[in-house]
């Protein structure tokens, strides 16, 4: 039975994180109204279209991330997914004007917005397993909404707070470990 109550417990934790996390999300996308979004229709079919992209690279990945080495699958994405774009928007039709400052903030982008943040979500994946990854990236809302707030001076209302609580509550949920009691045994003498 020892082993199943720290399952139990672990299951519990986790079952709240996911609770938090909606909740959180929810929060900021409508305020609190079921009946209204916050949001554009257009900015939910792409937030709805990332969920499911979201769930997709957080599974398929797991016998490949056993497999091969993390840095290895990223390169062969990107690769593959590079070829892929340029049927849409080919890299030789390339308009603005191109100086080291705009190519700096092309590298910068394409390391610190893509390259990076992805090898640390699969290797996230690879060590504390598809669920708690992708709960932990629920915290990527957050983010942006605090990046709005900064930077375009967008204004929060208090149900806002709430979400943003949640979503933080989410992070320290999955963060909990729970210890095994240790059981005094009576020595018999």
């Amino acid at each position: 039975m020892f082993p199943y109550d720290i399952i139990k417990c672990r299951l519990f934790f986790e079952f709240a994180a996911v609770l938090c996390a909606l909740l959180g999300t929810f929060l900021l996308a409508t305020h609190g109204n079921v009946k209204s979004l916050s949001i554009s229709p257009l900015a939910l079919f792409w937030g709805l279209l990332s969920a499911v992209a979201l769930a997709f690279y957080t599974v398929f990945p797991k016998n490949l991330l056993q497999k091969y080495d993390t840095i290895l699958l990223i390169a062969w994405g990107m690769l593959i997914g590079g070829i892929c774009t340029n049927f849409v928007a080919p890299f030789w039709h390339l308009e603005g004007t191109f100086n080291f400052v705009s190519i700096g903030c092309i590298l910068f982008v394409i390391f610190f917005g893509a390259i990076l943040p992805y090898l640390t979500f699969l290797y996230g994946v690879k060590y504390i397993g598809p669920t708690k990854s992708s709960l932990l990236a629920s915290v990527e809302p957050l983010s942006s909404t605090a990046a709005s707030v900064l930077w375009l001076h967008t204004h929060l209302e208090s149900i806002d707070y709430i979400g943003i609580a949640c979503i933080i509550a989410t992070v320290f949920l999955l963060s909990i470990q729970p210890k095994p009691k240790i059981k005094e045994q009576k020595s018999i003498q």
